[in-house]
């Protein structure tokens, strides 16, 4: 019975009835035991650990009262010692000698002076600590009270100081010293908390306690009446504009300078407009409540020691009560001193803004502090009533925009240093070394750095493709730096479009003054600059072309006339490739580049003309064995002609590659096609002079004999020709005939065929996609003059053309700038 139950600690008394139970159950009871027996443990060290701070706590309170005891039975017996009969007779003996010296008499005359001079000194001392503790943010009743409370010790020291004037005369040297000495320290004192008034005067913010305390104490200083005061608020706030604008800084400070002076408009307005009349002249009123001496304020200023010393004084002072006018300015006169006071500040703002933009030679600088500045005049300048914003915006803009305008044109107006580095590079020209052209495959090339991303190495290629060479680089560096400025001024206008004026969501202005402004402040005004902008820059571009026009002139007959030429096409290609957005500029200097290219044309094809001509002078067939055909005909140009094509594009490459644009090369074939024709024409008609010398020179003889000679001999050189034709003896035999001046008909025949070969091909070789009409008077002459004296049929002559056209086809890759 005993296993099956359970062991309860609470009515278990003795081992012997625990021991009972099983052992499992026997554990189960000691170690229940155990933790009851901790807990019970643990609360009693707590309960004799409180205890124990409790009666530590009463005894050291016990300590501290019996040391208070000892200090209270010390003063009760002073106090009893003090109290006796001996001691109070004495007091009142005392005080009845004082009573008595007081009602007159030398000595009451010296007590009076005495408590005066001490309140007057003191009362030096106490404006000094009043004003620091108005420089302070940790003043109790704020910076304008002290201010205030100041004004009144001010006053305070003045009747002070008119009392002691009239005894001073009575004293002796060293208290007048003393009195003089002491308002001397008082007028210095009152010149410092006037600068300190002006000062809060000038201070701008939302709370406008201290404003309203600072103009009471200007009022108690100086005792003026609501409408002085005023005009004193109004002309300290006019001078900090003005001198927000006379110091010199730096573009930071100048950008601050303006938005403070702009800042102290609106807030003036603003003031002026909370303040007067009604809060003002209840605060100037509250200043004559009471007398002065009875301002709760001023008694408790200790250093003073009035509760002593205000028995000296005499009724005047005692009773003096400030006298201001408080309702000597009405609403009607004070809006008009405001807005006569608006007017001059306005003018004074705009000329210093006007100053201050003066000394800023960044355009971008203008545009954000344009906007900075319409920024917040848009927020501050609506909100005083009575005055229409718009006037002083439109009155911003315009030195805005007048110092934009001049910034602008002064940019654009730079580019005259492009025509002045030209003018100084052909002032010093020196042939071969002005016009000196790197290769492309200059060894140099090999050694330059290709380090992060070889930007050296691909600029030269690009210099060295475009021909830009030292002088060439010289001008285009200089053209990219005033492009550079003149982008700027392109991204700034258009982001002036893009401003917006209207986000401001407690904004109350109506949706038609805030399209006007956004009309005025994002498009007229962009479209003002962005003209003005086209204006200089058609104005900068045509004085460009103007100075560079009349040195084609000047330097046509020099003998680096060529040189030049190529050096100016150059300068003029790289100035169309980087010219600005304006349809306007498109034409510029294209009517100097047929010019230009005439002179290149001339320049590039003389050497091959001369050489030319003299070939074409020869009186034989060169390749006359290579014919082909029945009947025989050229299959290939002269060697003169194929030298000649060579050498034009060997002339050409050698030039530059990148001056051959389509019209340089129209332009270079029209003046070959009408050279050939000029020089072959001259040629043919020495030859036909020549043989019509000697023709008629020989009928003149009339001998038959000679006659038959002669032909004797011209068929002697048709028989040689033919033989030089068939390849012997003819090249010896052919120059002997030659030098004599003795063709033979075939030869001429020969020669005429290979001349219009020759002229077909160049014919193909010089054709223009506009060349319809070009070798009407030119080759195509030429062409008919040696078809006469070709003799040859349709067929022959249709042969002869296709096979030129088909050599062209087949080598015009040899000539690849011509082609």
């Amino acid at each position: 019975m005993a296993a099956n139950k359970t062991l309860d600690p609470t009515t278990c008394t003795t081992a012997a009835e625990a021991f009972k139970y099983p052992l499992p159950q026997v554990r189960q009871f000691h170690r229940t035991l155990t933790s009851e027996l901790d807990e019970k443990n643990a609360r009693l060290r707590t309960l004799v650990g409180g205890s124990y701070r409790q009666l530590l706590g009463t005894a050291e309170m016990i300590l501290h009262m019996r040391d208070d005891i000892g200090h209270v039975e010390d003063k009760l017996g002073r106090v009893g010692k003090g109290c006796g009969r001996g001691v109070v007779g004495g007091m009142a003996t005392g005080l009845a000698k004082l009573q008595d010296s007081r009602r007159g008499g030398k000595r009451g005359a010296e007590l009076e002076w005495s408590a005066r001079m001490k309140v007057l000194d003191m009362c030096a001392v106490t404006v000094s600590r009043l004003m620091k503790k108005s420089g302070s943010s940790d003043s109790k009743g704020g910076k304008g009270s002290n201010l205030v409370l100041a004004a009144k010790v001010l006053v305070l020291s003045r009747l002070l100081a008119k009392s002691v004037d009239t005894v001073v005369p009575q004293r002796g040297a060293q208290d007048k010293e003393a009195a003089d000495e002491i308002k001397k320290k008082l007028k210095v004192l009152r010149r410092r908390f006037e600068r300190a008034v002006d000062r809060t005067l000038e201070k701008t913010g939302d709370n406008r306690d201290d404003l309203i305390q600072a103009l009471c104490a200007y009022s108690l200083i100086s005792s003026s009446g609501a409408k002085d005061v005023l005009h004193h608020f109004l002309s300290v706030r006019g001078t900090a504009m003005a001198l927000c604008f006379d110091d010199e800084g730096e573009q930071k400070e100048e950008a601050s300078s303006i938005m403070r002076a702009l800042e102290l408009y609106t807030k003036t307005l603003l003031d002026v407009q909370a303040l007067v009349p009604r809060r003002l002249s209840e605060a100037l009123s509250s200043l004559k409540a009471k007398p002065l001496l009875k301002d709760q304020s001023v008694r408790e200023l200790e250093g003073l020691r009035l509760d002593v010393c205000e028995k000296w004084f005499g009724d005047e002072i005692l009773f003096f009560m400030p006298y201001i006018r408080h309702d000597d300015l009405d609403g009607s006169h004070a809006v008009d001193m405001l807005k006569g006071w608006a007017k001059k500040a306005s003018e004074v703002m705009l000329q210093g803004f006007a100053k201050t933009l003066d000394l800023m030679p960044e355009f971008k600088a203008v545009v954000e502090l344009r906007t900075k500045i319409l920024e917040i005049w848009i927020k501050e300048g609506g909100k005083a009533r009575g005055f229409d914003p718009s006037v002083l915006l439109d009155g911003l803009r315009k030195v805005i925009n007048g110092r934009l305008v001049e910034l602008l044109q002064s940019r654009v107006s730079k580019l005259h240093l492009v025509s002045t580095e030209i003018e100084a590079t052909l002032g010093s020209w020196q042939a071969g070394f002005t016009d000196q052209q790197e290769s492309l495959w200059d060894p140099t090339m090999l050694e330059m750095e290709i380090s992060n991303g070889a930007t050296l190495f691909k600029k030269d290629i690009v210099a060295r493709t475009y021909g830009r060479n030292l002088a060439v680089s010289r001008v285009y560096r200089g053209y990219q730096t005033w492009r550079h400025l003149v982008d700027e001024i392109t991204v700034m206008i258009e982001q002036l479009k893009r401003q917006k004026w209207d986000d401001d969501l407690e904004d109350i202005e109506d949706d038609l003054s805030l399209e006007s402004r956004n009309a005025l402040l994002s498009t007229e005004d962009p479209q003002m600059l962005q003209d003005h902008l086209d204006s200089s820059l058609e104005k900068a571009y045509k004085e460009l072309h103007e100075k560079t026009a009349p040195l084609l002139s000047t330097y046509q007959e020099s003998e680096n006339s060529g040189q030049i030429s190529v050096y100016l096409l150059r300068v003029i290609r790289d100035i169309r490739l980087e010219m600005p957005k304006n349809s306007a500029l498109r034409y510029f200097g294209l009517s100097l580049i047929p010019t230009l290219h005439d002179q290149l044309a001339s320049t590039t094809s003389s050497t091959s003309l001369e050489a030319f001509t003299q070939a074409i002078k020869r009186k034989r067939v060169a390749g006359r064995a290579l014919w082909e055909g029945e009947p025989e005909l050229p299959v290939q140009p002269s060697p003169a002609t194929f030298k000649l094509l060579h050498s034009l594009a060997m002339a050409m490459a050698k030039t530059g590659c990148d001056l051959w644009s389509p019209a340089a090369v129209v332009i270079l074939k029209r003046h070959l096609s009408s050279e050939l024709a000029e020089r072959w024409n001259e040629a043919l008609k020495e030859q036909k002079e020549i043989k019509e010398t000697k023709v008629n020179g020989t009928a003149t003889n009339g001998d038959v004999t000679a006659a038959k000679h002669t032909d004797g001999a011209e068929g002697a050189v048709s028989s040689e020709a033919k033989e030089e034709s068939s390849g012997t003896n003819g090249t010896g035999k052919a120059e002997a005939l030659e030098v004599a001046g003795v063709v033979d008909a075939s030869v001429r025949k020969d020669m005429a065929t290979q001349s219009l070969f020759d002229i077909l091909l160049l014919q193909s070789a010089f054709e223009t996609p506009e060349s319809t009409t070009v070798f009407e008077e030119g080759l195509e002459r030429l062409e008919i003059t040696l078809e006469s004296q070709t003799d040859l049929d349709a067929a022959s002559s249709k042969r002869l053309q296709q096979g030129a056209k088909e050599y062209w086809k087949r080598t015009n890759l040899l000539f690849g700038l011509l082609a």
